[in-house]
């Protein structure tokens, strides 16, 4: 005589013992499948596995770059490049004594902050006749002149653009006639052309941080060139200048990326720990405490943290007496920059 199952039928043994055993092996993945009431909403998900890895997902359950932030099907979508040009998945991250980090804005970034960014003056950009955005970009700064013989020292700040926080640090270099150097990645570029074509117009550096912030280390040759060539055609493409220097991501290099990279390649002489810290004093401390004529320093363009650390660095970088320069221009009266060589920084 047969059993009654979980569902009121009555079936042999052995039918609702596999029965059974079947339900319990398919339950984890209808529990992905299913989202439930402790699937995660409204907050970053694998923030501690680094850079490229992170993400975040919305009060719908939809996952996105960030709070606010538009999701990957309302992106005009790239053509996927074959796997010999260099396309990898994703690389979890391998954090050094000397590696940066690319994790998004932390979770307490309220969605709210969108109304900041970009995006809602991305039609007006669009519309915008190229010629004129590359006129305009191609302006020089009349009114700036920097003395050699007087200390000066190169803001970067990496892993953008994101215009909450750029626009922020672009404001306050604005009003202290001051100059940055900002390392972005490629993939996020076509998201920000607003804030990527300030960066241009005002003389501010953009420096090419990868298209896909891969660590250079792990690849071929032929990846590299594509992380590289890729993300130097984006940022030409959205902010009409080609970038003249490359950041590691992470800093990682080996004698394969030495030979594939044809730029300069810049590090940096201070490292503020800004995206481990997320503290505002913390990374005016780390500068204001460290820095010295010649510097490079380090810092992300992700967290609102930073932007409120460079908005008090700046005047008393300024009081103190440095100059405010860009990777470049710092070069230029430092010694100059070639190819494939590793600088840290330009001192007299």
């Amino acid at each position: 005589m047969g059993k009654r199952s979980i569902w009121g039928k009555r079936v042999s043994g052995a039918f609702s013992l596999a029965a059974l055993l079947a339900l319990l092996a398919a339950a984890p993945v209808m529990a992905q499948e299913m989202p439930g009431q402790d699937q995660p909403r409204n907050q970053w998900v694998d923030m501690e596995k680094g850079p490229g890895v992170a993400y975040w997902v919305d009060e719908n359950g939809v996952r996105t770059d960030g709070p606010g932030m538009m999701q990957e099907e309302d992106r005009q979508p790239e053509a996927p490049a074959p796997q010999e040009n260099g396309r990898l998945e994703e690389q979890p991250a391998e954090v050094n004594d000397q590696q940066e980090e690319a994790v998004p804005l932390e979770q307490e970034q309220p969605a709210e902050d969108s109304g900041r960014q970009e995006e809602a003056a991305q039609s007006a950009v669009d519309s915008e006749d190229p010629a004129a955005v590359q006129e305009n970009v191609s302006q020089p700064d009349a009114g700036r002149v920097i003395d050699p013989d007087r200390p000066m020292v190169a803001l970067t700040f990496d892993d953008g653009p994101f215009a909450p926080v750029g626009n922020q640090i672009m404001d306050c270099l604005a009003q202290y006639g001051g100059k940055a150097t900002f390392y972005v990645v490629g993939d996020r570029c076509p998201s920000y052309r607003t804030e990527m074509q300030r960066m241009a117009a005002e003389g501010h550096e953009i420096g090419n941080h990868t298209y896909e912030h891969k660590y250079l280390n792990k690849l071929d040759a032929a990846q590299i060139q594509y992380q590289i060539n890729k993300g130097s055609q984006i940022i030409q493409e959205v902010s009409g200048v080609t970038p003249a220097t490359v950041r590691l991501p992470g800093g990682n290099k080996n004698a394969t990326v030495l030979a594939n990279v044809h730029a300069p390649i810049i590090m940096w002489s201070v490292d503020t720990l800004d995206w481990k810290t997320k503290n505002t004093q913390s990374t005016v401390d780390k500068v204001l405490g460290n820095v010295k004529d010649g510097d490079i320093i380090l810092m992300h363009e992700l967290y609102r943290q930073t932007g409120d650390a460079a908005v008090q660095m700046i005047p008393k970088l300024v009081e103190r007496g440095y100059q405010l320069v860009t990777v470049s221009e710092m070069a230029k009266y430092r010694g100059g920059l070639e190819n494939g060589k590793v600088y840290s920084a330009f001192r007299p």
